[in-house]
């Protein structure tokens, strides 16, 4: 059901424009019949060589002008709503626009399996997946997503089957943009993030809680690609706002099984292949993943709760210390730190565990209340999880929140000194 729902909640404007064309074009039939009718209707004068007089040769030819005018307008109308993307591509159209996928078009350097180009105008990123679903199956699916549009999700606009198997996936190229794991753990200087706020880190987790919303309850599919790396945060300063990347990447490639309703109970299954590749990412692979079950609207939200939980505390979701004393390395989790500092207490664990790049700038309640959300989005029970619909109503309220508590302790700028003696 969730997918019928999502199927007709995703109707685009094009669907709306044709299905209202045809009222433009009997309004534009109708304004052209009429002076017809009234000149039979009633018998007009002739002049003396037999021809009509020349104030009703103006008035039909105005008439019949506005006609054809009315007409071209409900077209032209008609042809901008219709959508230039997403389509499905050709894979020489693909590899002429990436230069048979060279090197240049990387999108990263040392990156064999993404590409930046531009297609039919567009600036794109494209990204090679493993297809294991007919590819006849793709263009079905790919009209059902590709018409499916979110502020918070990088637009989807084509995908191309490879001959030798492989799925390739277009979408928009954000301009500026940077993935948030980059933002938190940049590589040239750990001290430094442009997330130095915590009414920014809350703005992004609003988003991206928005985003897999729509995925699960209008799009009606499972993400299965989220973590800090897939979600990109564009524009500067306090204008910063999150987009998430790989919608419908799972689904095109058939990485979901026919159908998850009794995932959403809380049950998993094992997908009927032994050999199944596990997709996903180290540190937010909810355990049922793991233990070879399939993706599920549960698991995404498992990989949520592990981004909330970065945004609090800036660290990785796991990482390995040298232990000093034993030499060895020693694995830390995120999940476990975070259970700890709210075991903990406000003051004393979470003040400790919150990013200290924050500098204590942060209301403790609200990012306790933040961290226990996401500490339940991360149960290793999946039917203990919550709803995305849930979640994102949560993480809103406390985006609000955040909205007021930046407001009433921002420092004053519209304060002068005058230095001039009186």
């Amino acid at each position: 059901m969730v997918g019928v729902r999502g199927h007709q909640m995703c109707k685009t404007k094009s669907a709306t424009a044709t299905a209202a064309a045809p009222s433009s074009m009997a309004r534009s039939s109708a304004a052209t019949t009429t002076p017809t009718a009234t000149a039979h209707g009633r018998r007009s004068p002739r002049g003396t060589n037999g021809t009509h007089p020349t104030s009703f040769s103006t008035s039909s030819a105005a008439a019949l002008s506005t006609s054809s005018s009315s007409a071209a307008s409900s077209l032209q109308a008609l042809k901008d709503s219709l959508p230039d993307l997403p389509l499905l591509l050709t894979f020489a159209e693909l590899a002429a626009a990436t230069k048979n996928f060279s090197p240049a078009h990387r999108l990263a350097p040392g990156s064999s399996n993404s590409f930046r180009c531009a297609l039919r105008g567009h600036p794109a990123a494209v990204f090679r997946r493993a297809l294991r679903r007919d590819p006849a199956e793709v263009s079905a699916r790919l009209a059902v997503l590709g018409h499916c549009h979110h502020a918070a999700i990088a637009r989807l606009y084509g995908a191309a089957a490879s001959p030798d198997g492989a799925l390739f996936l277009a979408y928009e190229l954000v301009p500026g943009a940077a993935p948030l794991s980059s933002l938190l753990r940049g590589a040239n200087n750990p001290s430094f993030t442009p997330l130095a706020s915590w009414h920014s880190r809350l703005r992004l987790a609003a988003d991206a809680c928005d985003a897999l919303s729509y995925v699960h309850l209008q799009a009606g599919t499972v993400h299965n690609r989220l973590s800090s790396s897939s979600v990109l945060v564009c524009g500067q300063g306090a204008l910063l706002r999150a987009k998430l990347a790989h919608f419908g990447s799972a689904d095109l490639a058939g990485e979901l099984p026919d159908d998850d309703d009794g995932d959403k109970e809380g049950r998993h299954r094992r997908t009927g292949s032994r050999g199944r590749r596990i997709e996903g990412t180290r540190g937010y692979m909810a355990p049922e993943l793991i233990a070879g079950g399939s993706p599920t609207r549960r698991s995404d939200v498992f990989a949520l709760g592990v981004l909330l939980l970065e945004l609090v505390s800036g660290q990785e979701p796991v990482r390995y210390e040298l232990n000093k004393a034993t030499r060895d390395y020693e694995r830390t989790s995120l999940i476990e730190s975070a259970a700890a500092a709210v075991a903990g207490g406000g003051e004393g664990g979470m003040r400790q565990w919150v990013d200290r790049r924050l500098k204590d700038s942060f209301p403790v309640d609200a990012a306790e209340a933040l961290t226990t959300l996401a500490l339940q989005c991360v149960s290793k029970d999946p039917g203990a999880r919550p709803d995305m619909s849930w979640v994102a109503a949560k993480v809103s309220k406390l985006f609000l929140e955040a909205q007021d508590w930046a407001d009433k302790f921002r420092i004053p700028t519209d304060i002068s000194i005058s230095m001039a003696p009186r």
